[in-house]
């Protein structure tokens, strides 16, 4: 009994080692989008950025946030919906794995 468990206790680190270096060593390949596609995820981009500067209205409106703040952030939104809309609103998968593999696999 005592073997098995220490088989057991070796086997399932390792194992996850394995599949932990299979599934953060692919890269990920998006397809092409459709224009359609592109039109739908621009679409929901821009009702998310809207909404945030909404959001971002009403803390004013309430006196969490003061104007000059209020704008500064507006204007944060707007420059990082750009940046998206360049890049097709596209996830950035690589730069989160190689955060993960930085700061958690040594």
């Amino acid at each position: 009994m005592r073997k098995l468990c220490v088989c057991l206790l070796l086997f399932i680190p390792l194992s996850c080692t394995a599949v932990m270096s299979s599934a953060y060593g692919e890269t990920r390949v998006y397809q092409e989008l459709t224009d359609k596609q592109k039109n739908e995820l621009a679409s929901l981009q821009k009702d998310i950025m809207e909404k945030k500067k909404q959001l971002i209205n009403k803390y004013v409106e309430f006196g969490i946030l003061d104007q000059e703040r209020g704008k500064e952030i507006k204007s944060h939104i707007e420059k990082r919906y750009e940046k998206e809309r360049e890049n097709g609103f596209l996830p950035k998968l690589k730069h989160q794995k190689e955060k993960f593999h930085k700061h958690h696999i040594h």
